[in-house]
């Protein structure tokens, strides 16, 4: 579906796929030069062909009849202009492959850009409504697909299109009336074909939505957890109930697109016996010579294989437009809006939350009249029940979501008046979720900083307390991180991320939740290494475990969106409420 609700359909997937095709405008007419020569000489060859049998024939006759000689002379000179002609159509029938291949990895390699960069654009409500194989399936398994459709089919398809009308003309010129026969039969075989690709093309629409890829990559994603809780028998039955309906879609979709083959040879096999039938009454009342039959079915197997060729790729191109209209439904997905272009250079007193209120969907409010003032330098922890909001408050300050009402300001500014990067950039984030990729301790280190010395990357993980456990590690700073880092412990992990946020040296911090899923000893570790990261800082603290926070210089409680209670530890231990009960019953928030 398109951003309006509607359905792309053919027209609009053919408008996209030429947009693409639009810097490269040059290198395509060079293609369909040589696609157009090559053809030309292709089908011209039959007739200097035909035209040398109809030499040899006469030849034999005068031999036979004592009445001349063989045109020797004549044969060689029809033979050799054929041979060269031929040559020539395979080296420019190169040269169009060699352009086309060329452009089409140019434009596949554009288009992936444009999806990492429309991944990277989209409002942060779509990317929490999307799976992730959403995004992945067409990266990857749709992208595939219209690449192998482009390489392999836009080749033969313009060269089997020159091809038919180069033929057609050369048949027509030969003898009108033969040609009309030919292409009343393949009109007839050829219009059972498109009816069949129409139906066929609803089910290959239907297998390649790629919901399968979503179930996959979570499967995939989440095999520790999927077998830990023993979960392997519904997950594999639930998979076989989808992979039944993929398979229905796919095998009605290969089962009716194969009928092509034995349509067109159908319809090949009754061109022929017409050309047969026909072409012996010409020959007999003297109006074709029989070489010129026989350059006919030359005509007739350039002018029915390019139809089969058609038909052949047909799967291909219905699969390949099932895929372009899946990517560029997702291309067209709205972009986040950052309308404002003034950037925010620093924090220079403070950040307000204004009576803000918030809520993801319309009959549910999750912020609900909250207001709060932090100071420059200051540490918040923020706590509460699960559900109470504390993350929302984050995800408000840094714009992944905008408040319904009320506002925030920094410095007395709204941040909607704000460049979204220019705010972001002042922020580093040390998450619950921890995310490391596959690559060397060091530059994963690095990412917080891509400008920062190898000395500056020790330094900044002596402060986190990593660099006793990297150096222990064989590699050290140069071991390599599997695809999810787990090839180190959790503690570790989050560790090198509280390194890589202190490299980044960012004015505002957001700590969401970072020691929970860790040890107490661990913890320790963890909690040295943020209160170095934390020095001079503005920090937001989402608490888990209330041990992390008691040296804040507020604690905020929430409640269903509001404040219900804040102050130091000490002043909330005194008001013995929410935050002193919690914290005597040892219970984690």
């Amino acid at each position: 579906m398109t951003s309006n609700g509607e359905k792309m359909g053919l027209r609009g997937i053919v408008k996209n796929i030429l947009r693409l095709m639009k810097d490269h405008e040059l290198k395509f007419l060079l293609t369909g030069i040589c696609a157009i020569l090559s053809v030309l000489f292709t089908v011209i060859s039959p007739l200097l062909l035909g035209d040398a049998i109809n030499i040899l024939i006469e030849g034999a006759k005068n031999t036979i009849n004592h009445t001349g000689t063989l045109d020797f002379e004549g044969l060689i000179k029809l033979l050799s202009i054929a041979a060269t002609l031929y040559f020539i159509s395979n080296v420019v029938s190169y040269l169009q492959t060699y352009y086309l291949v060329k452009t089409t990895s140019d434009i596949i390699y554009s288009l992936r850009q444009r999806i990492i960069n429309k991944a990277m654009q989209m409002p942060m409500e779509s990317v929490d409504e999307k799976q992730r194989g959403y995004v992945l399936s067409r990266i990857i398994g749709s992208v595939n697909v219209l690449e192998n459709a482009l390489i392999s089919s836009f080749t033969e398809i313009t060269t089997t299109v020159i091809t038919i009308i180069g033929t057609l003309i050369m048949m027509i010129a030969t003898n009108a009336l033969l040609t009309l026969a030919i292409v009343g039969v393949v009109l007839l075989s050829s219009a059972l074909i498109a009816i069949i690709s129409k139906i066929s093309q609803k089910y290959f629409t239907l297998y390649s939505k790629g919901g399968i890829y979503n179930q996959i990559e979570e499967i995939f994603s989440h095999h520790e957890i999927i077998r830990t809780l023993n979960y392997e028998n519904h997950t594999i039955s639930e998979f076989n109930d989808n992979v039944d309906e993929w398979y229905s879609d796919e095998w009605k979709s290969r089962f009716l697109s194969s009928l092509n083959t034995p349509l067109t040879n159908l319809n090949s096999n009754l061109g022929y016996v017409t050309v047969a039938v026909l072409g012996s009454i010409f020959v007999l009342q003297g109006s074709m010579t029989i070489g010129r039959i026989l350059s006919f079915f030359e005509f007739l197997k350039n002018f029915t294989d390019p139809i089969k060729t058609l038909t052949d790729i047909m799967p291909k191109l219905q699969a390949g437009a099932a895929s372009a209209e899946r990517i560029f439904e997702f291309l067209e997905m709205e972009d986040e809006e950052n309308p404002s272009t003034k950037e925010l250079e620093s924090l220079e007193n403070e950040i307000t939350f204004d009576n803000i209120s918030f809520g993801y969907t319309e009959d549910e409010k999750i912020i609900d009249n909250f207001s709060l003032t932090v100071k420059k330098g200051e540490k918040i922890a923020i706590i509460g029940e699960k559900g109470s909001g504390k993350t929302t408050i984050i995800k408000l300050l840094t714009r992944l979501y905008d408040v319904d009402s009320g506002e925030i300001k920094i410095d007395g500014t709204n941040i909607n008046e704000y460049d979204k990067h220019s705010l972001r950039s002042l922020m580093g984030m040390v998450l619950q979720e921890i995310w490391l990729f596959s690559d060397t301790i060091e530059e994963n280190i690095r990412y917080g900083n891509l400008e920062a010395t190898e000395n500056e990357i020790i330094a900044a993980s002596k402060k986190a307390n990593a660099d006793k456990f990297i150096r222990q590690l064989p590699e050290g700073y140069n071991t390599i991180l599997n695809e999810d880092g787990d090839n180190i412990s959790q503690g570790q992990r989050q560790l090198l991320t509280i390194a890589r946020a202190i490299i980044s040296n960012k004015e505002i911090l957001i700590l969401d939740e970072a020691t929970s899923n860790v040890d107490t000893r661990t913890e320790l570790l963890i909690q040295e290494a943020l209160d170095e990261l934390m020095k001079n800082k503005t920090s937001f603290i989402v608490a888990h475990r209330l041990s992390t926070i008691r040296n804040a210089d507020k604690i905020v409680v929430l409640g269903k969106g509001r404040v219900i209670e804040q102050g130091t530890h000490e002043e909330l231990l005194a008001k013995k409420g929410y935050y002193y009960n919690t914290l005597k019953t040892q219970r984690n928030i």
